[in-house]
């Protein structure tokens, strides 16, 4: 079971008419996925900061996308909404507090909000060069992409106490680390390789390593000697009054 799918299942929507809102919805994995419960949801409000939706996602009936700045106040009534499901958004925030604030305001009493984020310190490559991986994920960690306002390398493990000092209720936490063998350009490993590709960009010797550990890499994974793997953590949480 992928993440996508965990996270539709931890937000307990088997039940019928339920109102659900995606925050920072991507492409629509989780849409899918929650949309696949059965009964699922009677509507999935799919969120983000531009509507890159897949085209099948943007025409069901089930779904409306729409545009927002999860910095500001959600752009729902109070107490309108059913679940909410996020993930890796709360890097993103300025206030990642005041988020869960607004996931309170809008949540009904007795529903629940998902947050996930991955913690993307903890990311594990097989390579012949373990010290060398660990100062690219380092790098990675402390790199701000260019397409990104902020980024924190260690949210996964933030998120509980953001949970405890939110007004909703912490009903539970999940963790996971899937395995991945994959290093083909699409997989999850090869995205964050060249994330660390990127963060080294600025130093020409270590770049030159770096391109050079990535070709190790797709030799191990050719060989079917590569795990790749990367935590992911989840509190759920409930809003009670």
């Amino acid at each position: 079971m992928g993440r996508h799918q965990r996270l539709a299942e931890l937000a307990d929507v088997g039940t019928e008419d339920l109102v659900v809102a995606d925050l920072g919805c991507g492409t629509g994995r989780t849409v899918r996925a929650l949309l696949a419960s059965s009964p699922g949801p009677r509507l999935v409000h799919a969120v983000d900061a531009t509507s890159d939706l897949d085209d099948d996602l943007l025409h069901d009936a089930r779904v409306v996308s729409r545009v927002a700045d999860l910095d500001a106040p959600l752009p729902f009534a109070d107490a309108s909404m059913d679940r909410i499901v996020s993930m890796n958004v709360a890097e993103n925030l300025a206030d990642p507090a005041e988020f869960l604030r607004q996931c309170h305001r809008v949540l009904r009493v007795g529903g629940l909000a998902v947050i996930g984020h991955s913690d993307f310190d903890t990311a594990l490559f097989t390579s012949p060069d373990d010290e060398l991986t660990r100062l690219l994920v380092d790098r990675f960690v402390a790199e701000v992409p260019h397409w990104q306002n902020r980024a924190d390398g260690f949210m996964g493990r933030k998120l509980l106490s953001l949970g405890v000092d939110s007004p909703l209720t912490l009903v539970d936490v999940h963790s996971w680390a899937d395995p991945h063998r994959r290093f083909d350009e699409g997989s999850l490993a090869w995205k964050i390789a060249m994330g660390m590709l990127a963060a080294v960009r600025d130093d020409p010797q270590l770049t030159a390593r770096a391109a050079g550990w990535v070709e190790s890499v797709r030799s191990l994974a050719d060989a079917g000697r590569f795990l790749f793997s990367i935590t992911d953590v989840v509190i759920v949480l409930r809003r009670d009054s």
